[in-house]
């Protein structure tokens, strides 16, 4: 995930950790860590800077010194535990989205020449617009579909990356939920838009990435594809996708900055 994204992203805190707060701040009014303990209960989440000042405050928390009030009023062992688990689990999806842009970038398609596609500069409304996400799971593998063999399909039989129309009245971003959706069976709370191209005159198509941290088991195709499957990059080269698909992967990636 990229660095902005994290920034700009909240947590829920657990209902626990919530009641906890509550409780400490009937027996303890007024004080130090009133203040916070206040502000965390009032909003029920925290930023990803509010947490890591919170874990630099666990982490230096001395008991010699400090009042164990202040630190039941900032969530105690409850909060400590969530902030640690919270932020641990981000770093670790930090990591793994380095080591799938290396992967990707250490092996394209050499037939392909990704960094020349053009990038939209503004929207044209009387285009067709298209969305499409890649999907990444937390083996670093990218989900794929294989597209239905109808002649009336657009690239049948081939392997593609999860995407389709955006319907009058949609966001970008709405529309990729709901193509993901309908195709996979799989709800994401969260997508990057990585990047907007018009690489054909009639059409425009929205690039976003998200990861989904689920079992890679829970995808329920409908009609439109056949088979799915999780692959890594090098994998992806010896599949029959359907035209530019390593090339999306590789701008996605290219612009999705950490």
């Amino acid at each position: 995930m990229a660095n902005q994204e994290l920034y700009n992203k909240t947590y829920s805190v657990p209902s626990a950790v919530l009641s906890h707060i509550q409780s400490v701040l009937v027996s303890t009014p007024q004080g130090n860590g009133v203040k916070r303990a206040k502000f965390i209960v009032k909003n029920g989440h925290l930023t990803y800077q509010e947490l890591k000042r919170l874990k630099n405050y666990f982490d230096y928390f001395n008991p010699q010194t400090q009042s164990s009030a202040e630190y039941e009023l900032a969530g105690g062992k409850l909060m400590k535990d969530f902030v640690e688990r919270t932020l641990n689990s981000e770093r670790s999806g930090v990591e793994r989205s380095k080591q799938l842009r290396q992967d990707i970038n250490t092996n394209p398609n050499s037939e392909l020449k990704p960094y020349q596609t053009p990038r939209l500069t503004e929207a044209k409304e009387d285009l067709k617009k298209n969305a499409v996400a890649v999907i990444v799971n937390n083996d670093n593998k990218i989900l794929l579909l294989k597209r239905a063999d109808e002649p009336k399909m657009w690239q049948p039989n081939k392997w593609a990356l999860v995407g389709g129309g955006i319907e009058k009245g949609e966001t970008p971003e709405k529309a990729c939920k709901r193509e993901i959706k309908e195709e996979t069976g799989l709800e994401v709370e969260k997508l990057v838009d990585a990047f907007t191209i018009q690489r054909h005159k009639d059409s425009i198509e929205h690039l976003f990435a998200c990861r989904y941290d689920g079992e890679p088991t829970d995808v329920t195709l409908n009609g439109e594809n056949t088979k799915y499957g999780w692959f890594g990059a090098e994998e992806i080269k010896f599949l029959d996708t359907v035209p530019h698909l390593m090339e999306y992967i590789v701008l996605t990636f290219k612009n999705y900055d950490e």
